[in-house]
C-alpha cells in the first residue's frame, strides 16, 4: 500500500499556534502509524505564502513581503523538530518548483478558463469573495471582519461545469469525507445551487506584484486557493524533470487531506473541481478535524490567549504535546485549560503509562527466568480485543477513541501484577503474559510518543518468539 499523508499548508500571515500544532500532529500520527503497518508513506506539508493578506500583513509590519515570509517559513519548519513531525516534503509556495507546477496545471485546465469581471464583497483574511446573500452584514462569516467592495478584471475557472461530477463522487464515497457531518454539509451546499464560478486570479497591482504572474498577462497574479491546493502535486514533483513521486504516491497511492473545519468548501468542492478539470484523479479522503477554544474563549490574539509551541516546550516535555492531542476528540470543536493538560500528563501518562512501563521493568529485572516463551500468554484473547478495537477506531480516524480505549490494557496489566504478585511469581505464563501487554503497548504508542517507545524498544531482546531477559533496566522517564 501507498499512502500520500498531506496537512493544509499555514498560511504565514502570523506565528505557529496550538490549532497549527494540532494538524501536524495528528497527520504524523496517521503516517506513523501506516508505516509500522509496513506501508509506504510520503507525509508533506508546506507553507502558503502567496495572497493580498500576505502583503498587507507585512506592511503592518513594516517589513519587506519577502522577509517577513522568509523569517514566518522558518518558524512553521521548526516545528518539525520541536515536536518530532516526520515531514517527508515541506513545500513553500514561493517557490520555483510550485510556480512551475502551476503553470503546468494552468495549462491543464486552459479549456475551462475565462476573462470576465468581478464585482463583489471580499475578505482578505480568507482570501475569498462572498456575495450579500452569505454575509447580509456584510462581514466575513468566518473572520467576523467587515468586507471589502472590489470590481476587477479576473480569470475564471469554470466551476460550475463540474459541480455535479463533483457530487456524485462524494455521494459515492469515492472522496470521503470524515465525519459524515461534513459531507453532507457539503452535498447541501453544492445542491443548493448558489455555487459560481471561481475567481482564480487578483490585480497584480492591488497585490503589489506578490504571487505567481499569469503568463502573457502581467497584470494578474494567480488567486491563492488556486495556487495554494496545488502543493499537493508540487511536493510530489508535478510539472518538474521527475514525477516518479507524483505518479507512485498521488496516481497510483491513497490520498489523506487533514484539514481544519473551516477550509472544507475549497478542498471538497473546489479542489476535485479543478483536479476533474485536469483530467487528474481526485483525493480519497479528507480528514476534517475540528477547532479548539481556549477556556472557553475562541483563541484571540486581543484576548491574550493563544497558545503558541514554545508555551508549551517551557513547560512540559514534547511528547507529552502529542500525547494530550492526540486524546482529544477529532471530530467535534474542544476546549483546551492548561489545568486539564496537566490532569492527562500527571494522570495517564506518568501515572497509569510511564508507571506501567516502569513497574513491568523493574519486575523482569528481579526474575531469574532467562528467557520468557511469549506463547504461553493467557492474556491474548483480551489482547487482541483491544487491537482490534484500536484498529477499527484508527481506520475512523478516531484517534482520541483508538488510545482512550487502549487505556483499558495499561489497566489489565497493572491489575495483573497486582491480583496475581508478578513480584514473587514463578509462573513462566505470568510473565509471558506481561511481556506480550508491554509489546502490545510499545506497538500501540509508538506513533504519538515514538522517541520514547524507541528507547524502551531498545532495552528488549526478542528472539524466535523468547524473551530475552538480559537484566534490563530503564530510568524514569517523564
Amino acid at each position: 500500500m501507498r499512502n500520500f499523508i498531506t496537512t493544509s499548508i499555514p498560511y504565514v500571515n502570523d506565528s505557529p499556534h496550538i490549532g497549527h500544532i494540532y494538524e501536524f500532529i495528528l497527520a504524523d500520527i496517521f503516517a506513523r502509524y501506516k508505516r509500522l503497518k509496513g506501508e509506504e508513506v510520503f507525509f508533506q506539508s508546506g507553507t502558503d505564502e502567496n495572497g493580498l493578506k500576505m502583503v498587507k500583513t507585512a506592511e503592518e509590519k513594516g517589513k519587506n513581503v519577502k522577509e517577513y515570509v522568509d523569517e514566518k517559513y522558518a518558524e512553521f519548519y521548526a516545528l518539525k523538530d520541536q515536536f518530532n513531525i516526520s515531514f517527508d516534503k515541506f513545500i513553500r509556495t514561493t517557490s520555483e518548483e510550485h510556480k512551475l507546477g502551476v503553470y503546468k496545471f494552468w495549462d491543464l485546465c486552459k479549456k475551462d478558463i475565462y476573462i470576465g469581471y468581478y464585482r463583489g464583497y471580499y475578505c482578505i483574511s480568507c482570501e475569498s469573495y462572498y456575495e450579500e446573500s452569505e454575509a447580509p452584514d456584510l462581514t466575513c462569516p468566518i473572520h467576523k471582519k467587515k468586507l471589502e467592495k472590489f470590481e476587477e478584471k479576473n480569470y475564471f475557472f469554470k466551476l460550475t461545469k463540474y459541480l455535479d461530477e463533483v457530487r456524485k463522487l462524494i455521494e459515492e464515497d469515492k472522496i470521503k469525507i470524515y465525519p459524515i457531518e461534513k459531507k453532507i454539509e457539503i452535498l447541501n451546499i453544492i445542491r443548493e445551487g448558489k455555487i459560481k464560478d471561481l475567481s482564480i486570479s487578483r490585480d497584480a497591482e492591488r497585490s503589489k506584484g506578490w504571487g505567481i504572474p499569469i503568463k502573457n498577462d502581467n497584470t494578474q497574479v494567480i488567486y491563492v486557493w488556486f495556487d495554494a491546493l496545488l502543493n499537493y502535486l508540487t511536493g510530489l514533483g508535478f510539472g518538474s524533470n521527475d514525477e516518479s513521486l507524483f505518479e507512485k504516491f498521488w496516481n497510483k497511492g491513497t490520498v489523506y487531506h487533514f484539514i481544519g473545519k473551516d477550509i472544507v468548501k475549497f478542498h471538497a468542492i473546489y479542489w476535485p473541481a479543478m483536479l476533474l478539470s485536469a483530467k487528474i484523479k481526485t483525493p480519497e479522503n479528507i480528514i476534517v478535524h475540528y477547532h479548539i477554544t481556549i477556556e472557553g474563549e475562541k483563541m484571540s490574539k486581543t484576548l491574550g490567549n493563544v497558545i503558541s509551541p514554545q508555551d508549551f516546550l517551557n513547560k512540559y516535555p514534547y511528547e507529552a504535546v502529542r500525547f494530550y492531542l492526540a486524546h482529544q476528540p477529532i471530530f467535534s470543536d474542544w476546549d483546551f485549560s492548561w489545568s486539564h493538560f496537566h490532569e492527562v500528563y500527571e494522570g495517564i501518562l506518568k501515572k497509569d503509562l510511564a508507571n506501567l512501563i516502569l513497574r513491568i521493568f523493574g519486575i523482569l529485572k528481579k526474575t531469574d527466568f532467562v528467557e520468557i516463551d511469549l506463547q504461553k500468554n493467557y492474556l491474548k484473547e483480551e489482547i487482541e480485543n483491544i487491537k482490534k478495537l484500536f484498529e477499527e477506531d484508527m481506520k475512523k480516524f478516531e484517534f482520541n477513541s483508538a488510545y482512550n480505549k487502549s487505556l483499558e490494557l495499561v489497566r489489565k496489566l497493572n491489575q495483573l501484577i497486582d491480583h496475581k504478585k508478578i513480584w514473587v511469581s514463578k509462573e513462566i505464563e505470568d510473565f509471558s503474559s506481561l511481556v506480550n501487554g508491554l509489546l502490545t503497548i510499545l506497538q500501540i504508542y509508538e506513533p504519538l510518543i515514538p522517541e520514547t517507545i524507541n528507547k524502551i524498544k531498545e532495552k528488549l531482546v526478542i528472539k524466535n518468539d523468547k524473551f530475552i531477559n538480559e537484566k534490563i533496566s530503564f530510568q524514569p522517564f517523564y
